[in-house]
């Protein structure tokens, strides 16, 4: 009897490579929303430090120029925020478009791989077929030579 061949296989394991690909870019993408998660925090940490220090100025008396720096740095670091926000929200798309992909390429991959399962188990079906019809065969001759020696 021949060996199993799936005619697909070279398909299947193009499919496990764009399985991958889609993979590696959901991982990409998260780890820009990891890093624009830390870069708000640090934004905002240097936005409360910033105006605490201007707070403590304020206490001591401070310059209108130097008031005048320390708001327009903090409006600018709330501005950073609200990019940064934006972007978040963006990237939170791109993941959602990513694992969208992901799923649809494992689904394909997966289609194909229970089909290959499937043509396995009729392969193997027809092999304990043929054997048991060998298997019969030679009971059979076994008892013709057994019925001729009697």
């Amino acid at each position: 009897m021949k060996r199993f061949k799936f005619r697909l296989d070279p398909v299947i394991r193009y499919r496990q490579y764009l399985e991958r690909i889609a993979q590696i870019n959901l991982a990409k993408e998260k780890q820009a929303l990891i890093e624009t998660r830390n870069r708000i925090s640090g934004i905002e940490q240097t936005k409360r430090h910033a105006a605490g220090e201007l707070e403590r100025e304020q206490e001591q008396g401070i310059e209108v120029d130097r008031h005048r720096i320390f708001t327009d740095y903090l409006r600018g670091l709330g501005e950073d925020i609200e990019f940064e926000s934006e972007r978040l929200i963006e990237i939170g798309k791109r993941v959602r478009e990513r694992q969208e992909a992901v799923k649809a390429e494992t689904i394909k991959k997966k289609t194909l791989e229970w089909l290959k399962e499937a043509e396995y188990n009729k392969y193997l079906a027809l092999i304990d077929r043929a054997e048991y019809k060998e298997s019969d065969e030679l009971i059979g001759l076994a008892r013709g030579s057994v019925e001729i020696q009697n």
